[in-house]
C-alpha cells in the first residue's frame, strides 16, 4: 500500500471542554436571571435560557459535522477515495492511479482547492480542511501517484 490517508475535520475545542463551558455560561447566566427576577425583569429570563439551549444545539451540530472524514487508498491499481458523512454513510470514488493528476487551485483570496482529476472525472478532496493542510495533503498524494508510476516497467525496457 503506498498511500494510505484519513481526513478529518479540525475541531478546536474537545467535547468536554465544549461542555464545560456550555455549563459555564448556564451558571453565569442562572445568576443574572436571578438578579433579573429580582428586579422584575423575568421576562428576560426566557430568552437566557434560549440562548444557553442554541449554544449547545450549536455545539452538537458542530461534534455531529466532525463525524464526516475522507480516506485516500492507493494499493494494487486503483485509488480509492472514500467519503463518510457525519451519519456514516459511505460513497467510494475509484480513480485510476497512472492517469490521476493532482490539481490544486489557489484562488484570489489565498485560499487552495484540492482536486483528483482523471480521465474527465474531477473529485473535490478535503473541503474542510485549511488551506496549508490542503497543500501538504497535495504534496503527499502527488509524492505517493509518482512512487506508483515509477513501480510500473516501463515497455521501452523490454529488448
Amino acid at each position: 500500500m503506498l498511500l494510505d490517508l484519513t481526513l478529518t475535520p479540525n475541531r478546536s475545542l474537545p467535547r468536554d471542554h465544549a461542555r464545560l463551558l456550555i455549563l459555564a455560561i448556564g451558571g453565569l447566566f442562572l445568576i443574572g436571571s436571578i438578579r433579573f427576577l429580582i428586579l422584575g425583569l423575568w421576562p428576560v429570563i426566557p430568552f437566557m435560557i434560549a440562548d444557553v439551549a442554541l449554544l449547545a444545539w450549536a455545539f452538537r451540530s458542530n461534534y455531529r459535522s466532525g463525524g464526516a472524514r475522507e480516506r485516500l487508498v492507493l494499493a494494487d491499481d486503483a485509488l480509492t477515495l472514500t467519503r463518510i458523512d457525519p451519519w456514516g454513510k459511505a460513497v467510494e470514488e475509484v480513480l485510476e492511479p497512472f492517469f490521476t493528476r493532482v490539481d490544486i487551485e489557489e484562488t484570489p483570496l489565498g485560499d487552495a482547492l484540492l482536486f483528483l482529476s482523471a480521465r474527465g472525472r474531477r473529485l473535490r478532496v478535503g473541503q474542510f480542511l485549511s488551506a496549508p493542510e490542503r497543500r501538504e495533503v497535495g504534496a503527499l498524494i502527488r509524492e505517493a501517484l509518482a512512487r506508483y508510476r515509477n513501480q510500473i516497467p516501463s515497455t521501452s525496457a523490454i529488448t
